[in-house]
């Protein structure tokens, strides 16, 4: 897997995360703008376990860099009429494939950049991606009942409402390869 992973969609660019950008997101807020190209909004105070949920990624992607694009992507907005890239969200893997060829997916958006299609676009593009990899036969998620901006995402995305999810409020959502063969 190359170091410097992306994806384009219309209006995002989605950077897989290394250990080195890991890192400085969790360390060096300017190095790690730097190293997207982008301006990164701070989230203060940042979302309950999202330093240990990162640190564990960082730890991942040291152990194993070859699974850079099975953790987390950043996704950078082209603003164009401003002029410039910003941080908007990330989102990513579990990790690669399980003995099944399941991956879960999961996203977060800035407030201030929902509602306008970007998480479906990212959504998208990554589920893309993964498809790529022919031991990929499903990807799932797993979402609160009343979050109905991410059932809407996911819906968008082609993912199926598959029950309950494992904690209690929670619900899963899958989308299967249309060709189980593989490529």
């Amino acid at each position: 897997m190359p170091n410097d992973l992306r994806l384009n969609t219309q209006r995002l660019e989605l950077i897989a995360g290394t250990a080195d950008l890991v890192r400085a997101h969790l360390d060096n807020p300017k190095g790690f703008a730097l190293q997207l190209g982008a301006r990164a909004p701070r989230i203060s105070p940042p979302p309950p376990d999202v330093e240990a949920v990162m640190e564990s990624m960082a730890q991942a992607l040291e152990k194993g860099p070859e699974e850079a694009g099975w953790w987390c992507w950043y996704f950078v907005l082209h603003d164009r009429g401003a002029g410039q890239r910003v941080l908007i969200g990330n989102g990513g893997f579990k990790g690669p494939p399980d003995a099944e060829g399941t991956v879960e997916i999961g996203y977060s958006l800035l407030p201030q950049f929902r509602d306008r299609g970007y998480a479906t676009e990212a959504v998208r593009a990554l589920v893309a991606w993964a498809f790529e990899d022919p031991r990929v036969k499903r990807v799932i998620a797993e979402t609160p009942r009343d979050n109905a901006a991410s059932v809407r995402v996911l819906d968008k995305a082609g993912f199926v409402q598959r029950g309950q999810g494992l904690e209690e409020g929670l619900i899963r959502l899958e989308r299967v390869r249309q060709n189980q063969e593989g490529r």
